[in-house]
């Protein structure tokens, strides 16, 4: 029976336009989806849109629209990213699905009857822009937000309130298990929140409409946090008849989270919280990526700074996209984004290095051997087996969830296969009629850039073919078993366009 997987994204709140950072962490799902399924892995990858809240409601009214309508008209931007972005979900919840509410008001009323919910009262500094309420060291003296850079409003009224403040020892417990990454990340949990007030949440409102109505009392909706948490189970059936895509991908199988650090507090510490008052486990891992820089300051709608990833793709294609955030943007630490850091990018790893050693090897297996070379067996030397030493590296970081790391090792083959080339000289052993050691190099070398290309596949997914087909793979259904014997067999290689021209 095959392992089950299960890795989301965070369910997007539709309130403005695009940027990139929806393509980062959705792009880092879906690699990590796509190169499970390569394991032999059953994958259910979910992304969605958190579309409740107070903030929906004042911008449906400031554009003359009902909530409904406002979000449908950006959802649909959403999907035509992930569209042009070749991103391979199984499902795009919405929190105004049926089954998503009926889910919700099954949780509430589920807490409510185990006293992990009561009514009370709240005051405190409220962030409407993202929906949090904060503490001290989370603004500054006039009460600006450090994250949206907005000013936080008063908030009081009477709220249902969750009991978050009777779970620390749990919390504890949970935080010295590698639950949440990075390490920065933990720490950070630790001290400001969890060992510092660890206060009960105010999980309802009364001041807007905009949101699912508590069964047991019609005035108040459910904060909009814990709706869309609560989506990552309502997806897979939780609160309705059908439980088997729960029982599969979360009960029995690996659960990875992906979220930026800035909502790390809702899904580290009351996540966790909803998922014990309810009876199931907590992820196997969640991973908080950083923030996207733009000389040195965080990318966001307020400052003005953001990029659109559908201008990026239309200009210089999914792969390119793809292959920046992979690469370019670790997820244990912020990355930087300019458009001359992803040219600059895509001309080094891209063109100079793996579009260049494919054009060089293939006009070089044509020019010498009219396309195909000759059957022999392969010499052990130090790249074929750095070809094997690359794989077992690359699944590991991959395994590890080290993505741009992973990529990184595969890029250093690839310039060692460009190196082997510059040493060995093949148009030198034409010249001298050395034949043998000709074939053996240009051998090596065929086989190396298929582990290079099939490792990519993950990230090159308008490429891979087109690459696999330029080396003249004869059976393009490879597994990691297939690459780590060599076991390929080639047609004859036929003379194609450069697959990555240099952008000038």
């Amino acid at each position: 029976m095959k392992k089950s997987f299960f890795v989301s994204t965070p369910i997007y709140y539709p309130s403005g336009n695009l940027h990139i950072g929806h393509a980062y962490t959705t792009t880092l799902a879906d690699v990590i989806a796509r190169y499970k399924k390569e394991q032999g892995y059953d994958v259910y990858f979910l992304t969605g849109s958190d579309e409740h809240g107070q903030k929906i409601e004042l911008k449906a009214k400031e554009a003359n629209q009902t909530p409904k309508d406002y979000v449908n008209q950006i959802v649909k931007t959403f999907k035509t990213l992930w569209k042009n972005l070749n991103i391979n979900y199984d499902k795009f919840i919405r929190t105004d699905d049926k089954d998503h509410i009926n889910a919700v008001q099954e949780a509430f009323s589920l807490l409510l009857k185990k006293d992990l919910v009561y009514l009370s009262n709240y005051s405190g500094k409220y962030c409407l822009s993202c929906e949090e309420f904060l503490k001290t060291d989370q603004m500054d003296s006039a009460f600006v937000h450090n994250v949206c850079f907005k000013t936080a409003i008063d908030f009081q009224e009477e709220t249902y309130m969750l009991r978050v403040s009777m779970f620390r020892s749990y919390l504890n417990d949970l935080f010295k298990t590698n639950f949440l990454e990075p390490e920065s990340r933990k720490n950070e949990m630790l001290t400001s929140f969890i060992n510092n007030e660890l206060e009960d949440l105010s999980i309802t409102r009364i001041n807007f409409s905009w949101g699912i109505p508590v069964l047991e009392n019609k005035k108040h909706v459910i904060y909009v946090w814990f709706d869309a948490l609560l989506s990552y189970i309502s997806a897979l059936g939780w609160g309705n008849e059908d439980n088997t895509l729960l029982d599969k991908f979360w009960t029995n199988g690996e659960v990875l989270q992906l979220i930026g650090k800035e909502i790390t507090r809702f899904h580290s510490i009351y996540w966790p919280i909803l998922l014990k008052s309810i009876n199931l486990k907590t992820p196997d891992k969640l991973l908080s990526h950083g923030w996207i820089l733009s000389k040195n300051i965080k990318m966001s709608k307020s400052i003005g700074n953001i990029v659109d990833p559908l201008e990026l793709i239309d200009t210089y294609g999914a792969d390119a996209l793809r292959f920046y955030i992979i690469n370019n943007l670790p997820t244990n630490k912020d990355g930087s984004f300019s458009e001359e850091l992803f040219i600059e990018s895509f001309n080094t790893n891209l063109a100079n290095n793996i579009g260049n050693l494919i054009s060089r090897v293939t006009n070089m297996i044509i020019k010498y051997f009219d396309g195909i070379l000759p059957k022999v067996k392969i010499e052990e030397n130090h790249l074929s087996k750095l070809g094997n030493k690359t794989i077992k590296e690359y699944e590991m970081l991959m395994d590890n969830y080290n993505m741009s790391e992973a990529v990184q090792v595969v890029l250093k083959l690839g310039s060692e296969c460009n190196k082997f080339i510059e040493d060995e000289k093949p148009w030198s052993l034409e010249k001298e009629n050395n034949q043998d050691k000709l074939t053996q190099i240009l051998l090596i070398l065929q086989k190396n850039i298929i582990i290079i290309i099939y490792l990519l596949k993950p990230i090159l997914t308008d490429s891979y073919d087109k690459m696999i087909d330029q080396m003249g793979l004869k059976n393009k259904n490879i597994n990691f078993d297939s690459l780590k014997e060599h076991n390929f067999e080639f047609d004859k290689i036929i003379l194609k366009d450069v697959l990555y021209k240099r952008i000038k």
